[in-house]
């Protein structure tokens, strides 16, 4: 059985028809239906349904999902042996700190060594990112931390933190939070449903600071350009390379014992470990602080 018919069969268990599952494999819908109906009778298993519109998995054709998985990840870590190339498809969502970060240069260098490697890269934010990954629609991600634990079914590899700083205008003292946030100043929040908004709500109580924010904005951009304008103050992470640190408006003030870790997720059954580990082998040698390291999550969200 050809790898290139796993990598069709699983195209179309994620993308769900034979439209989609052509065009992420770069091949014909013709070429896909014979390499699926060559699967079906190699296997000897009814794998699907065929119906006049559609091709509906059977329930052997859902089991055969994740053996299909370990297989192409098989053949892409006897590929990247001696250093080898991988290749094939795979979607990985980030979120938009570390698109700012180094991560764009470390994809052109992978990608350029390993020329038949196709990544799409999907931004947004780290709970819907998870969300993605658990239906089977993302690979894997770069995200930040929950403020619970990660699901049992995601493997977890730590990357690199993001310290949260309070920022304030050169003109508004910003060497003391308590005296911060007493300064009248109005308070520009971090978007409070995401996952940094809740950290920051909790830091906030924790050190006994009720407040109102005038505004919630999830962009940190944003609350930059505003804070820089004189229009309230704001907790932040401080993401590597942003053009606002430099600002002559601007005062940042590192939080002591505040930061988040930002991680890339798999599921525990994943075709791309060859991918990952190339990835983390790159992250490795860019100077984050930690080295990265794994680690299984162990108690679900």
């Amino acid at each position: 059985m050809l790898i290139r018919s796993l990598r069709s069969y699983l195209a179309l268990h994620r993308y769900g028809t034979i439209v989609a599952a052509a065009e992420k494999v770069h091949l014909s819908q013709a070429a896909v239906s014979v390499q699926l109906k060559n699967m079906e009778d190699e296997l000897g298993i009814a794998l699907f349904v065929r119906t006049k519109r559609s091709l509906e998995f059977t329930s052997a054709g859902h089991q055969l999902v994740p053996l299909a998985e370990k297989m192409i990840s098989l053949y892409e870590e006897m590929k990247a042996l001696e250093g080898g190339p991988i290749g094939g498809f795979l979607s990985l969502g980030v979120i938009n700190s570390a698109l700012g970060g180094v991560l764009p240069q470390l994809l052109k260098e992978m990608t350029l060594k390993n020329p038949s490697l196709e990544v799409k890269i999907v931004a947004g934010i780290s709970g819907e990112l998870v969300t993605q990954i658990n239906r089977g629609t993302l690979d894997m991600a770069i995200v930040t931390e929950p403020p619970q634990k990660f699901p049992t079914t995601l493997k977890v590899h730590y990357l690199y933190s993001e310290p949260f700083a309070l920022i304030t205008h050169a003109d508004v003292p910003c060497d003391d939070l308590q005296q911060a946030f007493k300064s009248g100043m109005a308070y520009i929040a971090f978007e409070r449903s995401t996952w940094a908004g809740q950290l920051i709500d909790e830091f906030l109580m924790k050190h006994g600071i009720m407040v109102k924010p005038s505004m919630e904005l999830n962009s940190l951009d944003a609350i930059a350009a505003l804070v820089r304008q004189g229009l309230g103050i704001s907790i932040v992470p401080l993401i590597r390379g942003a053009a606002w640190h430099d600002s002559a408006n601007l005062n940042i003030m590192r939080l002591a014992n505040f930061e988040r870790p930002v991680s890339l997720i798999t599921r525990t059954s994943n075709q791309h470990d060859a991918f990952a580990a190339l990835l983390l082998s790159s992250f490795s040698t860019v100077q984050w602080g930690s080295r990265p390291h794994t680690e299984q999550a162990t108690a679900a969200v």
